[in-house]
């Protein structure tokens, strides 16, 4: 039985509104596994800035309110927030500023996403102008970009200028013999993740599991820093506090 409570941060749980939860029978199945998880508080993200059709923020508001009824019927404990994963373009600082794309939770966070092979450069600046402009940037999934991958010491280039990491849990599941997962947890050793969440987009290849992941993270590092990354540090988001 699992004894540990958990925030998830990074989900696409709400059902329709992007390649997440594809109906609203995918999100119950996503409910209860988070419920079996020790998973009491969700963020839902959905994707904006991808250039495909995205609904608005109300829109996503009336979602998240039919999510949640959702998950009290189904006795979940489950508390749901929203925000957005915002994918880097140009004039994507502009659309929070207006209200058009969300922060996390109506804190100053903000969870930003760029393509795989994103220059670092780019990464840098796009990061700094949230910065500057007063946000706390999240950097969704570090271990998808080669160039942070290629070059370990940039995560902590970008973690002085005023960065968080999030570090998706199952990118942490693979065989300690596969370099790729090897890769990863380092990152864990060396404490430069600041937050780690699923990601969830389904109940089945991209479920709401964090209980492993934790786990492993516990036995790299020790009990502590497991809580600050799983439920900590996503306090601190909830409450809008720096960490």
């Amino acid at each position: 039985m699992n004894t540990s409570i958990f925030m998830d941060i990074h989900t696409h749980i709400l059902p329709e509104v992007d390649d997440g939860a594809s109906t609203m029978e995918v999100t119950r199945k996503m409910l209860l596994q988070a419920k079996e998880q020790g998973i009491q508080t969700i963020i839902a993200t959905p994707h904006y800035g991808t250039g495909k059709r995205e609904k608005n923020p109300l829109q996503l508001k009336e979602v998240l309110e039919k999510v949640q009824k959702e998950a009290d019927e189904l006795s979940a404990d489950i508390k749901l927030y929203l925000g957005n994963e915002l994918y880097y373009r140009e004039a994507i600082l502009e659309a929070v500023v207006r209200g058009e794309a969300l922060t996390l939770a109506e804190s100053r966070y903000v969870l930003i996403e760029f393509s795989v092979g994103v220059k670092y450069n780019t990464l840098y600046q796009g990061l700094r102008e949230f910065v500057l402009a007063g946000y706390a940037p999240i950097l969704a999934h570090v271990e998808r970009y080669q160039c942070l991958m290629e070059d370990e010491e940039l995560i902590q280039e970008i973690r002085e200028l005023g960065v968080y990491i999030q570090m998706n849990a199952d990118s942490l599941l693979g065989s300690f013999l596969n370099k790729r997962t090897a890769q990863h947890r380092r990152l864990i050793k060396n404490r430069l993740i600041h937050f780690i969440a699923t990601d969830c987009h389904n109940n089945d290849t991209r479920a709401p599991e964090m209980q492993k992941a934790y786990q492993i993270v516990e036995k790299l590092t020790d009990s502590q820093y497991a809580k600050e990354l799983f439920l900590d540090n996503p306090g601190k988001i909830i409450e809008n506090k720096y960490l």
